[in-house]
């Protein structure tokens, strides 16, 4: 983790944490749990799916406590079934009970109950003593290989009704297209979460994999309502895999059931989509605007990768990109995965920040972060900051996350992943291909 500042983000990682345990993929996702005990200070969130206590593969999700003296861990929780990989995917719910208290989403794509590998995402409540053991709240697919829990994230308050809402992706799911994906929104409530979607979206198209990232969009036209982002990796419109990313608008009464907003990479296997977020509001227009990922696009270098900036407005986000930014490296696969930063340096602009898993420099693969700030421009053309793992392999950067506000100085902390991802079965690889879109020869590192 590295901290903000009046003059941006430390040089140095000011704390890191490990599994103690061989192959646990600890860090595969990390995330901003919010303030789980409300005291004030941001508190984060890690999963490591390939984590054994007791079966193989259950996975662990840990939650950090931040403080004026740093993190410090606070709570774990397993699947308690073998080949569930919990803690795949992980986020902040926002407070879907509004006791005040933030709560957080996981998910488990592997979790069978009834269906192989059906999936399953959980709801964890907070408390003023941080997060409670046992979830409140858990739903599945209830389709065989649908992988539901894939991508899991807060929604924010959809309908306005105070509650903060969740979305759940499944990107295997098969609605009339096969591996089509769909979306899932769950609505919350003085109860907690709702049993039942309140809403779903699908692609309506072959291997598409609709759903393989889900994100909030924040407010992007100011109407008061939150609004989500959707990605679809394979997606394909004149050009085959390009990649699509939807957008769908808050009301009060829910999502919109079509998308008011989609765009594309008109590239062939860019990928486009398959990492999405909102960036905050860069350029402090008063909306919100989202970040999207095409870590296959090829410009003058194979695979480098890009990130797209759309801006919001009064009329909902713009059809061109206001910036777009890439590696100048060949196979370093910028833009797996993008996230909003927060804001690092507390000028008022929220800022973003990018990771290049694949990045080399002294090393084969180390990988590189990289943030960008905003201004009332937008975001700055050049890396306001970046640093790598300078170990071979490393694959640094791998998952990226605003962490909030650990230390309660006023400035936003960011938080990533370093560590060489590797699966132990085949049945892992086959299963998720949002994984990442590398070329056949990098997949046997991950």
């Amino acid at each position: 983790m590295y901290l903000g500042s009046a003059s941006g983000l430390g040089a140095t990682a000011v704390w890191s944490a490990e599994s103690n345990q061989a192959d646990a993929q600890f860090g595969i996702s990390v995330a901003s749990a919010g303030d789980v005990d409300s005291d004030g200070f941001g508190d984060v969130l890690v999963g490591a799916h390939l984590y054994d206590n007791g079966q193989t593969d259950e996975g662990r999700a840990y939650v950090y406590l931040g403080s004026a003296f740093g993190l410090n861990l606070g709570w774990t929780a397993e699947s308690d079934q073998a080949g569930a990989f919990f803690g795949y995917a992980i986020a902040s719910a926002g407070d879907v009970n509004g006791d005040g208290f933030g709560d957080v989403v996981i998910g488990a794509y592997g979790y069978d109950n009834g269906q192989s590998d059906e999936g399953r995402a959980f709801t964890y409540l907070g408390a003023a003593t941080g997060l409670k053991t046992t979830a409140a709240w858990t739903v599945e697919s209830d389709q065989a290989g649908a992988i539901f829990g894939s991508s899991v994230a807060s929604a924010g308050d959809v309908n306005g009704d105070g509650f903060g809402d969740v979305i759940v992706g499944a990107p295997r799911y098969d609605g009339g297209q096969n591996d089509e994906g769909s979306a899932f929104l769950y609505l919350g409530s003085g109860a907690g979460l709702g049993a039942t979607a309140a809403w779903t979206a699908e692609s309506n198209q072959n291997l598409a994999q609709f759903g393989c990232t889900v994100a909030s969009a924040g407010d992007v036209n100011g109407d008061g309502f939150a609004d989500v982002i959707v990605g679809a990796l394979n997606y394909s419109n004149g050009q085959t895999g390009e990649g699509r990313a939807f957008l769908y608008l808050g009301s009060a009464g829910g999502l919109g059931l079509g998308a008011a907003w989609t765009a594309e990479s008109d590239q062939a296997g860019a990928a486009f989509g398959d990492s999405v977020a909102s960036a905050g509001d860069v350029n402090g227009d008063g909306f919100g605007d989202v970040i999207v990922g095409a870590p296959s696009y090829h410009n003058d270098q194979f695979n480098e990768g890009r990130a797209f900036v759309y801006l919001g407005s009064a009329s909902g986000l713009q059809a061109v990109p206001a910036w777009t930014a890439e590696s100048n490296q060949v196979a370093a696969f910028f833009g797996k995965p993008v996230a909003g930063a927060g804001d690092v340096n507390g000028d008022g602009f929220a800022d973003v920040i990018v990771g290049s898993f694949s990045y080399s420099n002294g090393q084969t693969d180390e990988g590189r972060a990289f943030v960008y700030l905003g201004s009332a421009a937008g975001l700055g053309t050049s890396a306001a900051w970046a640093a790598e793992s300078d170990k071979a392999s490393a694959l640094f950067g791998y998952s990226v996350a605003g962490a909030g506000d650990v230390n309660g100085d006023g400035f936003g902390d960011v938080i990533m992943r370093q560590g060489r991802c590797r699966f132990r079965r085949r049945r892992h690889r086959q299963l998720h291909r949002c994984l990442s879109q590398r070329p056949q020869s990098h997949r046997a590192a991950m």
